[in-house]
Order: C-alpha cells, then sequence, then structure tokens
C-alpha cells in the first residue's frame, strides 16, 4: 500500500492565519489585498486539503473551530522559517549575510587577513568572517570558502578537488641572525656559510616550510643544530634578537624585526615558496567571498617584489 503525503498550500495558511488573527473573512481580505469571496475560495480549498472542518457559522460571519486555531498557531512556526528562508535567499545575493570562512598559514593570516576583515566590514557589515589556521593535521578534513596555503616552487601547482587555484605570491626565505652577529653586516650569505651556527626552528611539526628549507640545506651538505623551537614567528625572532642562535623565515613571516634582528639574503641555493589560494568552486558567486578573493589579489601585490635586508636599507638611508 502506497500512502501520499499531503503538501499543504502556503498561500492558503496564510490565509488562514489572517482570518484567524483578523477576527473575519472582511478583515482579513482588507489586510491581504483579497476580495472577500478569493478568502472563502482559500478556507474551503484549505479544509479539502486537510479534510478537517476549520471554521463554522456564528452569527452573520464564521468563528475558528478547534482544530482551525490550532493549525493557524502551528503555521507560524512555518511562516517564520520561511520569511527566514526568503531574507537569507535576498541576503546572500546581495552578500549581506553568512559567513565567509578563510583556512590560512599564518603569516598570511597576520599580514593579509586584517586587510579582508577591514574590506568585508565596510561592504557587508553583517558578513561573519571566519579565520583559521590551517597548517595543522586536523584543519584537512576542514572546507573553507578560501583556503590559503605554501607550495614549493620546485613542485608542480597544487589541485584542491572543488576548489579554483590562484597564485598570490612567490617569495624567498630570509636569514635572520642577531645584530651583533659576525654576519650581520653582510647583503646576503650562501646556505654552505650557516653550517656551523645554532638555529631556531619556528616549526614545531612537519609542514611544507620544513622541507623546502631541508631540501636547501641538503643542497648545501648539512643538517642545521637547532637548538630551540617555537611555533609563533614572533618568539623565533625575538629568540634571535636575543642572541639565542639564527632563524630562517618566509619574507612575510619576518615582517619588520626589531632592532636586535639583522636580516640577509641567502644565495646558493636560495629557498623559495608559493603561496596558492583556494577558492571553493560555487564561492565566488557570493559577493562577499568575491570581495575577501579581491582584496588578498590586491594585498598579495603588494607584498611582492624583491626582498631587501631591513638593515642594510636603514644603513642606506642615513
Amino acid at each position: 500500500m502506497v500512502f501520499a503525503m499531503q503538501v499543504l498550500d502556503v498561500a492558503r495558511l496564510r490565509v488562514l492565519r489572517a482570518v484567524v488573527a483578523s477576527g473575519s473573512v472582511q478583515a482579513a481580505a482588507s489586510h491581504l489585498g483579497y476580495t472577500p469571496s478569493a478568502i472563502s475560495q482559500q478556507l474551503a480549498a484549505l479544509q479539502r486539503e486537510t479534510g478537517l472542518t476549520l471554521f463554522e457559522r456564528s452569527g452573520r460571519g464564521i468563528a475558528p473551530t478547534g482544530a482551525g486555531r490550532l493549525l493557524a498557531e502551528r503555521s507560524d512556526e512555518v511562516m517564520d522559517s520561511l520569511s527566514r528562508l526568503d531574507g537569507l535567499v535576498g541576503d546572500l545575493r546581495d552578500g549581506r549575510s553568512g559567513n565567509v570562512s578563510i583556512g590560512t598559514i599564518s603569516s598570511a593570516g597576520e599580514r593579509w587577513i586584517p586587510s579582508v576583515a577591514k574590506a568585508l566590514s565596510d561592504r557587508f557589515p553583517e558578513v561573519m568572517l571566519s579565520v583559521d589556521l590551517n597548517e595543522s593535521p586536523l584543519a584537512a578534513a576542514v572546507t573553507y570558502d578560501i583556503d590559503i596555503r605554501t607550495e614549493d616552487v620546485a613542485d608542480p601547482p597544487a589541485t584542491l578537488v572543488g576548489y579554483r587555484r590562484h597564485e598570490l605570491a612567490q617569495e624567498p626565505y630570509l636569514l635572520l641572525v642577531p645584530a651583533d652577529h659576525g654576519l650581520a653586516g653582510k647583503q646576503s650569505v650562501t646556505a654552505a656559510e650557516l653550517a656551523g651556527e645554532r638555529w631556531v626552528d619556528d616549526d614545531l611539526h612537519e609542514s611544507i616550510c620544513s622541507v623546502i628549507r631541508a631540501n636547501a640545506w641538503r643542497s648545501a651538505g648539512f643538517s642545521p643544530r637547532y637548538i630551540a623551537r617555537a611555533a609563533d614567528s614572533h618568539a623565533v625572532i625575538a629568540f634571535v634578537g636575543a642572541g639565542v642562535g639564527i632563524a630562517v623565515m618566509p619574507r612575510l613571516a619576518v615582517g619588520t624585526p626589531p632592532e636586535t634582528v639583522a636580516v640577509l639574503d641567502i644565495d646558493e641555493p636560495r629557498p623559495r615558496r608559493r603561496i596558492a589560494m583556494f577558492v571553493r568552486e560555487g564561492s565566488e558567486a557570493n559577493p562577499a567571498v568575491a570581495c575577501a578573493v579581491s582584496t588578498l589579489r590586491e594585498v598579495a601585490a603588494t607584498t611582492a617584489g624583491p626582498a631587501t635586508p631591513r638593515r642594510r636599507l636603514m644603513r642606506d638611508s642615513t
């Protein structure tokens, strides 16, 4: 035996609610912009759909039965949900609502994402921006609207199923040494010159950055002797400034170091990375996501270009 589920007509439910709330067919017709006869026809059709007696004669008018009142009351939840859905469709179409989610590497999160947050808050103030670091293994299971990742320039461009790839930047890794270190006065050094140094690592777990640097040191014929590790780039820079050791970090992560730290280029080999942005297919149709994408392109372009050691710039300006 096959049972057919009756789907109630939403327009007729609206009429039912209006008549119950208004107290008469005439008043409901006036509120809804219908004729009284149209209201009566809608009510009759709803009674046929439900198989219920929803109204009964009362004097010269009609009054809702217990079933009619209960159906009108419970339909409030349906109408509220439909109203929210209608609003959501309009908001999504105009980019006023929803959640833009971004997974990012920590350096881009610090240097680039604030500009994205500002652009969204200015243009789409009702949009909620969610930002997560995607460098931990757990982040691999999370789906973001925008996913910013590091790639080795020696490898082919990566792909991500269900996403469109956009390259944002290529940048070198820079050497950080204490300001009073013997190398501090140089413009650049070869990787081989770093073989006997004490090192500070900024990566507590194996990542693509670790692989890029390890390949460079392997090519130069040595393995660094790490004496300290910290997951935070600011802590690593502070360690270098305190004289704990030297460090090698991507240019974006270095930012503007303190006076206690000198920054040098690295040659032979010169470790580099690509930064790519993966945008979930279909998400760019959301104006807020499109705004985030264009802002990321703009801010990444402003940080591209040759890396110049900070302390050398300071000397040239004096």
